[in-house]
């Protein structure tokens, strides 16, 4: 049975352990929290006035690419929306702009229609007017995922490497040259023998192997993961983590329904 053993935990952050799973689950988690996990983005963007410097749509990519608060439980996707996908405050929510220059406008200067829903940070820039120029913008964000955008992606990285086990039979003799090979210092003598720690941080380059000559270790590869996952902003990681959990059961059941009314 699968087993997640949290080591690090930040509301930005999240580093854990996946013991006994095989690697098709591993890879399909780190899949489904990029790209199953929806988020809030900007999707169209209404331009009033702009004479700044810059091209409507430029402005608009840098909205898009600006993470914002979500609140999954108070939003809908656009096509399960009562509204038919039209738009209602149930799928979308507005930020409003209206500034003169000099200025540089940041994330902050947005007004949302909702307090709570915002732009995740307030400091980013956006653009700067100068003396004379001015932008009058309505920005509206909807939920998507990142299988259809990348500014869908609740997480900005998600990986994981293999964690190994390494074995050290009686052929050993101690000359220490697996030690010296080591580049994450994985291996150290401690009383009277050869260990390894940090198994994690093992990257499966296998020069341990290569420089043994009496081939007394060996590098095995194992059904056990190390996670590492930053998130945007939009969402807590660990919310990130347990809803593609979610998808992915639900996908899961919904399969073998399908194959249940199959006559196989």
């Amino acid at each position: 049975m699968p087993k997640i053993e949290f080591v690090s935990e930040g509301e930005n952050k999240l580093i854990f352990k996946l013991t006994e799973a095989h690697p098709a689950l591993a890879n399909a988690i780190r899949r489904a929290m990029k790209s199953l996990v929806p988020v809030l983005a900007v999707d169209f963007v209404d331009f009033y006035v702009n004479s700044s410097n810059f091209y409507d749509e430029m402005i608009a990519h840098r909205l898009a690419m600006l993470p914002i608060k979500t609140d999954l439980e108070r939003f809908n996707m656009r096509e399960n929306c009562s509204c038919g996908g039209v738009g209602c405050p149930n799928c979308q929510i507005s930020f409003r702009l209206n500034v003169e220059g000099p200025k540089v406008v940041y994330a902050r200067d947005f007004i949302s229609d909702d307090p709570a829903i915002h732009f995740a940070y307030g400091d980013i820039p956006v653009l700067e007017l100068f003396k004379g120029q001015q932008l009058m913008i309505e920005a509206v964000a909807r939920l998507g995922i990142g299988k259809e955008h990348s500014k869908f992606q609740p997480v900005s990285a998600c990986f994981y490497r293999i964690i190994p086990d390494i074995e050290i039979n009686d052929k050993c003799d101690l000359c220490k040259n697996c030690v010296s090979a080591c580049p994450r210092d994985i291996l150290e003598e401690r009383e009277g023998k050869i260990v390894a720690k940090n198994l994690e941080n093992c990257s499966l380059c296998r020069e341990c192997e290569k420089v043994c000559e009496p081939k007394a270790i060996k590098v095995v590869e194992t059904n056990n993961f190390f996670f590492v996952v930053e998130g945007t902003g939009a969402l807590p990681v660990k919310e990130v983590l347990s809803r593609a959990i979610m998808i992915l059961k639900e996908k899961a059941e919904n399969f073998n329904k399908l194959l249940s009314e199959l006559d196989v």
